[in-house]
């Protein structure tokens, strides 16, 4: 009998910046294409749509306001309709969707990853729970209730955003939830992607899907030096990200990407079985967890 097998594509494009209603277009036509291939769970990078905040890191004053403002204003509510065609898109489709978003609620934005299910529904959704230097002029902490797994039909998949990868306890809530594929996403470079990945794949002994972006001065061309007052500024460096995507065994060893300076997609065939041979030795979700001596309490 054959072993079953779970297909995952990792999209790495460019958000057309500040504008998520072409960001989703371009990211819709990917999903497509990786569906096309035989993709069954699709992931993407962190909050592409409507862009990763870089102004940050050149103004932290008051004439990042109005930048702000069109951020929030770009920036997607979950009961609203980009996040409605992407329910739709994967329920017609019959995939998995898992990626990055900046949510709008009240006045505030999140670094939110959203988890579509096939059968067109939101499955959950995770904000980050601690937005990272200078991410906290933009994304108001997350909470623990997207800390959980989702099934699949070779085990649970999990996910956590950029640097909380790094965060022990946000991946031990994971482990103990049987997670046998984690989807970790980036808003791109091969040095915040290369080190920890590896080291996930092996302490989990798990799938490691790492989901990263780009973003180049030429993303921005769409707006003009009124919409986006940084804009001359920021042009001046001409690449923010450069990608950094890949896909990881339970041995730590990469089996697609990693994909730098280039839009594409990754695919591999996600095996569970490795993950059972591998944790034969050290399994943190099972007999290596030791719950009787160490038990991590989760607050939601």
């Amino acid at each position: 009998m054959s072993r079953s097998k779970l297909k995952v594509a990792v999209i790495q494009i460019a958000p057309v910046y500040l504008n998520a209603a072409a960001t989703w277009e371009k990211l819709e036509a990917r999903i497509c294409e990786a569906a096309g291939h035989g993709a069954e769970l699709i992931t993407w990078g962190e909050s592409l749509i409507p862009g990763y905040p870089n102004w940050t890191s050149i103004s932290t004053g008051g004439d990042q306001k109005q930048i702000y403002a069109r951020y929030w204003r770009e920036a997607l509510r979950l009961d609203g309709p980009i996040v409605t065609a992407m329910k739709q898109r994967a329920g017609a489709l019959g995939v998995m969707l898992m990626g990055g978003i900046a949510e709008q609620y009240a006045g505030s934005t999140y670094c939110t990853l959203l988890t579509i299910g096939p059968d067109g529904t939101l499955w959950g959704r995770h904000r980050k729970l601690k937005p990272t230097w200078l991410e906290r002029l933009i994304w108001a902490d997350g909470d623990g209730q997207g800390l959980v797994t989702y099934p699949t039909k070779i085990g649970r998949v999990g996910g956590l955003s950029c640097w909380e990868n790094w965060m022990p306890l946000a991946r031990a809530a994971l482990h103990q939830q049987e997670e046998v594929l984690h989807v970790s996403t980036w808003p791109g470079s091969l040095s915040l992607t290369k080190d920890i990945s590896r080291f996930m794949a092996i302490e989990g002994r798990s799938w490691i899907i790492c989901a990263s972006g780009l973003l180049r001065a030429s993303d921005w061309s769409n707006l003009s030096d009124e919409e986006f007052p940084l804009k001359e500024q920021m042009s001046k460096k001409l690449v923010w990200q450069d990608g950094g995507s890949m896909i990881l065994s339970p041995t730590g060893d990469i089996v697609a990407g990693p994909l730098v300076g280039e839009e594409g997609i990754l695919y591999a065939d996600v095996d569970p079985e490795v993950v059972i041979e591998e944790r034969q030795l050290r399994d943190i979700s099972g007999h290596y967890s030791r719950n009787d001596v160490l038990r991590l309490e989760l607050q939601k």
